[in-house]
């Protein structure tokens, strides 16, 4: 008699790099937005990407399309901290599973006004075909809105 695998057999059994492709995709965007590296940023995210940001600020919605993604919501942000400043994404956690990747991090940086931003994130991400397909992010709003937008 056989022994059965402890584990159920599926797609991400069948490539077992896929989780490990996504990771590296999803660590290659932070990279970027740390470096804040505006080539390769659009590079990493999907033309049909869906990003969702949740909260009641200026950047809070669900943005469809890389164009969208990259007016509603990257270069507002880049907007609002300090360019010559450090911004930090600092990973304590990464989980991955096929084309979803979960990521803990915090991010740390200086605002334009001058005052220290720190903020834990939580990340999903679904990746495709070497880009994020999806993201969806959570974390304080209230604390984002009153730090970033004068909120509150």
């Amino acid at each position: 008699m056989t022994p059965r695998p402890l584990r159920p057999t599926g797609a991400a059994m069948n490539h077992p790099d896929t989780g490990a492709e996504a990771k590296s995709v999803v660590h290659r965007y932070l990279k970027a937005l740390r470096e804040r590296d505006a080539a390769a940023i659009p590079q990493l995210i999907a033309a049909d990407a869906v990003y969702r940001i949740p909260g009641d600020h200026p950047v809070a919605g669900t943005w469809k399309g890389l164009a969208e993604i990259a007016e509603n919501f990257l270069l507002p942000m880049g907007e609002r901290f300090d360019p010559t400043a450090d911004y930090a994404v600092d990973v304590l956690h990464v989980i991955a599973e096929g084309a979803e990747v979960s990521v803990e991090c915090v991010t740390r940086a200086t605002t334009r006004d001058g005052a220290p931003y720190e903020l834990d994130i939580s990340a999903q991400f679904t990746v495709e075909d070497g880009q994020i397909r999806s993201m969806r992010e959570y974390f304080d709003t209230q604390y984002f809105a009153r730090t970033l937008f004068g909120q509150g």
